[in-house]
């Protein structure tokens, strides 16, 4: 048996390698070091390590990760680590450590450190691309561990847990959370068993519409009304952001410093790329020219809290109606940027994005079957979705208090945000899904192509 005081020294060799394999590790190389703090640790078999790990650079810069993992002695015949090379650890001294959450047993133990007011009987882990780790429970509660630790608030965790206070109908109650010195390490909430998240309904639809061509307004699977209503709820989001957080006068020019930073981001990146992007060349100037042609308007409306990475993914529909989830916000900004408040078209930009990325995405589901007749389906799609949801945002009582009074102000904002979510879209492609830049590059030459 480990010792539990000495384990965290004995693993740390082995993190430097684990850490480049996880999906939710956000540097391009493996750390040159690491520094561990040890949280919690459980003797016995299997034992469990609860570890903070600042993956430090060799620049010197830090990243602080969260792992929790999980030690059986070798060799372990377990069922739930097959296939699961990538979260195994590796062997020690006649023991192999893991991913505690793949974990069924170990998996109720976290449960129990983090919400011990509840109780479960069957744990079973998400297997879903995303920058933290989520665990259901009893199909009725669900856990969700933060990777990337921060010292101030997860803004996921304090924006849920002020606007359930404050009655928000649309957030998912907040059962339990887990902190440490400041930082929120995890949350407990309720499970939305049968829900479906718009994204799913949005390829449902498309798909009925490229099998049996028409006009989209007439297809079996008409996402009209879902576009409406989530407008519906995307502005009584922000007016509930706006009562909680309060407002101030939008400040364009600050919003503009956002958007030359994320160009700056952009522009390191494709410096350090090996290859060129899809063989298309980024006109960087071009891109910045046109944000700041955009973000010059006389009324920018006023600037609150947002959700921050509002798309289809982000919605889910369940019995009782729409749940909006994780306010963390993108995961490859700052904190301080996330936090930082700003007009609500930003979500709005956020959501129309998201509508393109489901028509190409759904045309790409046909494979080679594909056709221009298809194609301007599936813009016909995007369009009469974005509409719906303008529409259903729009016709909130209140929502207007919040942006620019004149129709022109907001288009051009809009398409400013749109541009810059563009620009963020690509850097996430880059890093963690190459395949896929060619959406967000199609949508900048677009947008450059209407301000041209």
């Amino acid at each position: 048996m480990p010792r539990l005081d000495e384990l965290a020294e004995t693993l740390a060799p082995l993190l430097g390698g684990f850490l480049p394999r996880q999906r939710w590790y956000a540097g391009d190389e493996a750390p040159a070091d690491v520094a561990v703090t040890t949280l919690d640790a459980r003797d016995g078999d299997p034992l469990l390590v609860w570890l903070l790990v600042d993956a430090i650079a060799a620049d010197g810069s830090r990243a602080t990760y969260q792992i929790v993992l999980g030690g059986r002695p070798a060799p372990c015949d377990c069922e739930f680590l097959q296939g699961k090379g990538r979260v195994t650890l590796g062997e020690v001294e006649g023991w192999i450590y893991y991913d505690a959450l793949v974990d069924p047993d170990l998996a109720l133990v976290v449960l129990d450190k983090v919400a011990p007011d509840e109780s479960a009987n069957v744990a079973r882990p998400l297997v879903v691309e995303q920058s933290n780790s989520s665990v259901v429970y009893d199909e009725r509660l669900i856990l969700k561990l933060f990777r990337r630790v921060h010292p101030e608030p997860n803004p996921d965790v304090e924006v849920t847990r002020l606007l359930g206070e404050r009655g928000f109908p649309h957030v998912v109650p907040q059962l339990a959370e887990l902190r440490y010195e400041g930082a929120d390490l995890a949350v407990v909430r309720q499970y939305l068993l049968g829900s479906n998240d718009a994204w799913a309904l949005a390829h449902t639809s498309l798909r009925d519409l490229l099998a049996t061509p028409g006009p989209p307004e007439e297809a079996g699977g008409d996402f009209g009304p879902e576009a409406v209503t989530l407008g519906d709820v995307t502005a009584r989001l922000h007016l509930a952001m706006a009562d909680v957080f309060g407002t101030e006068p939008g400040a364009p020019k600050d919003w503009l410093d956002g958007f030359r930073a994320q160009l700056e981001r952009l522009a390191t990146l494709l410096d350090g790329a090996a290859t060129p992007v899809s063989h298309e060349p980024v006109d960087l100037d071009a891109i910045a020219a046109a944000l700041a042609a955009l973000v010059d308007v006389g009324d920018p409306g006023l600037a609150t809290r947002i959700h921050g990475d509002l798309h289809l993914g982000q919605v889910l529909l369940a019995d009782a109606g729409w749940f909006v989830l994780d306010f963390e916000g993108e995961p490859v900004r700052p904190v301080a940027e996330r936090v930082a408040v700003t007009s609500p078209l930003r979500d709005v930009a956020g959501m129309v994005r998201s509508f393109h990325y489901a028509a190409r995405t759904g045309l790409a589901e046909r494979g080679r079957d594909i056709d221009p007749e298809l194609t301007e389906l599936a813009d016909r799609w995007e369009a009469r979705a974005a509409d719906a949801f303008w529409h259903g945002y729009r016709s909130v009582d209140g929502i207007d208090r919040l942006l620019p009074a004149s129709p022109a102000d907001r288009e051009s904002l809009l398409r400013a945000f749109e541009l810059d979510k563009a620009v963020y879209e690509i850097i996430y492609e880059l890093s963690h899904r190459p395949d896929w830049v060619h959406i967000p590059l199609s949508a900048v030459r677009r947008t450059l192509a209407l301000v041209a």
